[in-house]
């Protein structure tokens, strides 16, 4: 008995795989980078990145650290 339902769950899996498409993983990932950049967690995150940015590239702390390695 075994042995005849070992073989029916291999047909099974046999025959899922051949009726089963193919996945494009490399389009699923570009389609998934476009969700995550478009998301609003990113944005947000973007958002922060660029401010923190700005107030490095005015900051007493980098005007320093430039004259200090300038030397």
């Amino acid at each position: 008995m075994k042995r005849a339902t070992a073989w029916w769950f291999l047909a099974e899996e046999v025959c899922g795989r051949i009726t089963t498409p193919k996945v494009d993983v490399a389009a699923v990932d570009r389609e998934i980078q476009v969700l995550i950049r478009e998301s609003w967690l990113c944005s947000r995150a973007e958002s922060f990145a660029s401010k923190v940015e700005a107030a490095w590239q005015e900051s007493w702390c980098r005007r320093c650290l430039r004259s200090l390695t300038s030397r």
